[in-house]
């Protein structure tokens, strides 16, 4: 549980710091966007873009809209056609003069500036006879004007906004034919008939562009915008994450919380009960020593008894003689028989003696008889709680081999899981590879239903235009009816066989539509159940790509807070190293620390007694010293098994060359050290030397040097 819980709370603390280093990247990703927004605005305005927009957007009838927005290009031919159109791109498409002239008033009385109007009534489109020569010369692709697809009634326009512009592949093969024609290229370079020519980098493209109602976004603006999306869907997703996670920690914390007070008391008790049965087996050794004790007791009161029940008869024998002699002496003198009557007292106080000392040990024996039987008793009853403990000790044991075998139980399953886990990331790479398919297809179906919906959006336009230029007829056809002439103008028979071919014609139109699809709602049918599971798999892939976003961001939360790490203890053992070579004080220093990925790493040193340098305003000896410094503290922080140093210390003095030999003496408890070096106190503080010199004849020799004990290791 503990190892669960510093899991959890370890995933909780990468999450939580995933989130706050996105929501600082997305509030500086939203000012970007704010400042682009705000540059861009005031860059339309510049342009003009701020005049068309304000006709576009006022409801001026008769404003077919830019000319941009009239024309599609493959995307191939886009760059070099929207290079040939330039500035006319932004020009306003109108149905008549009036229509221009009404567009101008309304910008002098908004004061939004100027834009050019096309009126489609008076608009004269250049005429050229394309030439049969340049369709079999090298590198031509077309006319500008014959790559572009609009309606019909905008073909003068866009005619007058091209010309006779040519279109190459290449420059090479446009030169041919410089100060003919005015050529562009497919990488956008740009020849005038005059003979000037303009190309060069493309990599700034911002304006109009064929195809799009209004300026499109420019690829910082799209990075910036997918950018923030991302942004917001990985936070969702992390805060999502966050919850659950601290669920789960407050869940194990208080489960962690529950089984340690659980383990106290079971470790309490335990304790306890070990106490106890320790105690008691103290009092069953001490009432054995005493029961023993009490046996040795018993066993001499019984000798002596036995004594004195043998000793018995022969005195009560000795009495009754006495007594008899008593008898016979009571006539003899009475000096006599005092003397003996004095020697009867005493026999029978020693008799009495001995009789109560009997009783006495009788005493003493059931004493003892009734004591053993007590510690008999004590001795049964600590046997049996003895024997309780020990049943006590054994479910004890039991129940923490149960719990030990649950662990391996749970250690195997968590193998098992693991195991499982890569298969499933294996079987997840594939189904990746199927979702990435997936994804391209429904791109590829979103892009067909788009170009789809707009070309019907295109349609209902149109229907709508001759909607109302139907009204505008009938309105006109009423007037015009209202000033006929009376009577009216015959009206001329038309020929039969015209009507007759026109029939044959439409009767041809009607059959190339057919047949018709009977299994056009079955199909729609299915189409829709498949639109429905292209959706459900367009979902789960989303979350599985959130879910993807947000690893990756926890790995580069990760992939920082190691390189932090590492950089902290590297720039403390560079200071300690450095102020130990040069008597000095240097760093490590970030270009950027905030994109540390993108960032340079400058060492800046202060050697003693010099203001503080960088590196590259360094002497020789100083970017020595402060490369080895380098080189050590990386040593410090992760050690490699050996180094190999050619006469780094070249361009140091006396002293700088034996602090670096210490130094190296020093860091060889960690790593091997193999030097080259033809400086004297480096060669004193080797292990191992090694002689290399040119003998006679040109090639290297290898000599063995012996140097003073002192200076050499065994």
């Amino acid at each position: 549980m503990a190892q669960s819980l510093a899991t959890a709370e370890q995933d909780l603390q990468i999450q939580q710091q995933t989130q706050n280093r996105l929501l600082q990247e997305q509030r500086e990703k939203q000012r970007a966007l704010i400042n682009w927004k705000l540059k861009h605005r005031h860059y339309k305005k510049l342009k003009g873009a701020y005049a068309t927009k304000v006709i576009l957007q006022s409801g001026l009838g008769g404003v077919c809209g830019l000319v941009a927005q009239l024309g599609r290009v493959e995307p191939r031919y886009q760059l070099a056609l929207e290079t040939a159109a330039g500035g006319r791109l932004g020009q306003l498409v109108v149905e008549n003069d009036a229509v221009a002239a009404a567009g101008i008033e309304l910008l002098k009385q908004k004061r939004a500036g100027r834009a050019t109007f096309l009126p489609l009534n008076k608009i004269q489109p250049q005429r050229f006879s394309p030439m049969v020569a340049l369709r079999y010369a090298n590198g031509f692709v077309d006319y500008a004007i014959n790559l572009i697809e609009c309606d019909r009634r905008y073909r003068d326009v866009l005619s007058h906004v091209f010309g006779s512009t040519v279109v190459f592949d290449k420059l090479d093969a446009a030169r041919q034919f410089i100060g003919q024609h005015r050529i562009v290229t497919l990488d956008g370079e740009l020849l005038e008939a005059s003979g000037a020519m303009t190309g060069g980098s493309n990599t700034q493209r911002s304006g109009l562009h064929f195809g799009t109602e209004s300026a499109t976004e420019s690829a910082e603006f799209a990075q910036l915008r997918s950018r923030l999306q991302e942004i917001s869907l990985v936070l969702e997703r992390c805060s999502e994450e966050i919850t659950l996670l601290s669920v789960k920690t407050k869940h194990l914390t208080q489960e962690l919380t529950e089984a340690r007070a659980k383990r106290t008391e079971s470790q309490l008790y335990k304790e306890q009960l070990h106490k106890e049965i320790k105690s008691l087996t103290e009092q069953l050794e001490q009432t054995r020593s005493q029961m023993v004790q009490s046996n040795k007791q018993l066993s001499v009161a019984q000798s002596r008894l036995e004594v004195l029940e043998q000793e018995l008869p022969a005195q009560e024998a000795q009495l009754q003689q006495l007594r008899l002699a008593l008898n016979q002496l009571e006539s003899q003198s009475n000096s006599q028989w005092q003397q003996i009557q004095v020697t009867i007292k005493s026999d029978e106080q020693q008799l009495q003696q001995r009789e109560q000392g009997l009783r006495l040990f009788e005493q003493r024996l059931k004493d003892l008889e009734n004591q053993r039987q007590r510690f008999q008793e004590k001795i049964q009853e600590l046997s049996e709680r003895v024997y309780e403990y020990q049943l006590q000790e054994k479910d004890l044991n039991h129940q923490e081999l149960q719990v030990r075998n649950q662990l391996s139980a749970i250690s195997d399953q968590i193998t098992q899981i693991q195991a499982a886990v890569v298969q499933v990331e294996q079987q997840m790479g594939a189904e990746r590879q199927k979702r990435d398919r997936a994804e391209q297809e429904l791109r590829d179906r979103h892009l067909a239903r788009q170009q789809l919906e707009w070309q019907q959006q295109k349609l209902q336009e149109t229907q709508q235009s001759r909607r109302e230029e139907l009204v505008s007829l009938q309105t006109q056809l009423r007037t015009q009816q209202a000033e006929l002439p009376n009577p009216l103008p015959e009206v001329p028979q038309l020929d039969l066989e015209q009507l007759q071919r026109e029939m044959r014609v439409i009767s041809k139109r009607l059959q190339a539509m057919e047949p018709v699809n009977m299994l056009a709602l079955e199909e729609y049918e299915r189409t829709t159940t498949r639109l429905e599971e292209f959706t459900q798999k367009l979902l789960t892939l989303a979350g599985e790509r959130t879910e993807l976003l947000l690893r990756i961001e926890n790995f580069t939360t990760l992939r920082q807070r190691a390189f932090k790490e590492a950089f902290d203890a590297v720039n403390q053992n560079f200071q300690s190293i450095f102020a130990t070579l040069s008597e000095g004080d240097g760093y490590l220093q970030l270009d950027n620390p905030e994109d540390i990925f993108n960032s340079g790493l400058n060492l800046v040193a202060h050697p003693k007694g010099k203001p503080v340098q960088r590196l590259n305003s360094m002497s020789g000896g100083e970017k020595s010293l402060t490369a080895l410094s380098f080189i050590f503290a990386l040593q410090r922080y992760r050690p490699s098994p050996f180094y190999a140093f050619d006469e780094v210390d070249m361009f140091l003095d006396g002293a700088n060359v034996e602090r670096l030999a210490k130094m190296i003496k020093h860091q060889t408890t960690l790593a091997q050290f193999i030097v080259v070096s033809l400086r004297r106190p480096m060669i004193e503080f080797a292990e191992r030397t090694i002689g290399v010199t040119q003998a006679r004849g040109a090639y290297t020799q290898v000599l063995g040097l012996k140097l003073q004990p002192s200076n050499t290791s065994t």
